[in-house]
């Protein structure tokens, strides 16, 4: 898929579906998420369904198509480590796919994990770049708040107005 112009549904099986695997299409839900002209405040649906998925593929859809519809960092923040290695396994892999369909579009997007014994700072370097950052609260919700775990109190403020503005 290299027209700009596909639709959602080849966008999301292109980011989703693995290769040797049926391609993925997306719930209806995952859909609204993606094209709707609001944002929803509240996600309510029930485990294994396709959360991750659905927050990540309309995030890349709105970047893709209208970067100015969203924020241009996308945050996670998860109450378990497990949960933390698992989104950014997805992460990695859709940003992988599109990066091969859309080189030019895709070229710096890079996600990154923010917890206990696994934080890189290499995010905060360039804040003009699109980045997923996926962590647990207490990294997360520290820095957030402008007290940064396990991080130079020095580095606190520029944390907090990174977390704090042109984020979903």
């Amino acid at each position: 898929m290299s027209d700009p112009n596909s639709s959602y549904d080849d966008f999301f099986a292109l980011a989703f579906t693995e290769e040797g695997k049926e391609r993925k299409q997306p719930f209806d839900y995952q859909r609204r998420l993606a094209l709707d002209a609001d944002l929803y405040s509240l996600l309510n649906v029930p485990t294994g369904t396709g959360k991750t998925n659905a927050i990540l593929g309309a995030w890349l859809w709105r970047r893709f198509r209208n970067p100015e519809s969203v924020g241009r960092r996308l945050v996670y923040c998860l109450p378990m480590r497990t949960l933390v290695e698992q989104t950014h396994s997805v992460a990695e892999k859709a940003i992988e796919n599109l990066k091969q369909a859309f080189p030019d579009r895709f070229k710096g997007l890079e996600a990154f994990v923010l917890m206990g014994g696994d934080v890189t700072d290499e995010w905060d370097s360039w804040p003009e770049h699109e980045c997923i950052l996926i962590g647990t609260q207490d990294m997360l919700l520290s820095r957030a708040l402008n007290r940064g775990y396990a991080m130079s109190r020095f580095r606190w403020p520029l944390h907090f107005g990174l977390l704090n503005n042109d984020c979903l």
